[in-house]
């Protein structure tokens, strides 16, 4: 039970971090080029740090797979707006 509450507050504190770079991002670049961007950022600032701190199976079990979770549903959320504008 405590490996699934960690992930929950990784998956927040990725989450958190993703907005923050997304809201960034998202004032100089187009909407998808800034979701990987954010993506990406965030897992070069992040992974180096738990990698050393906690050590590097805990970094990609909970970290890489949170970062995947939100990369997702950036990509899906970007993909649903762009249909509705459309019509």
């Amino acid at each position: 039970m405590a490996l699934f509450k960690n992930f929950i507050i990784v998956v927040i504190v990725v989450g958190i971090l993703t907005r923050i770079a997304l809201y960034l991002y998202s004032r100089k670049f187009k909407k998808d080029m800034a979701i990987f961007l954010a993506f990406f950022t965030v897992s070069v600032i992040i992974l180096p740090i738990v990698s050393l701190t906690l050590g590097f199976d805990i970094a990609v079990s909970e970290y890489v797979v949170a970062l995947v979770i939100w990369l997702l549903f950036d990509l899906m959320r970007i993909k649903i707006t762009t249909k509705k504008m459309k019509k």
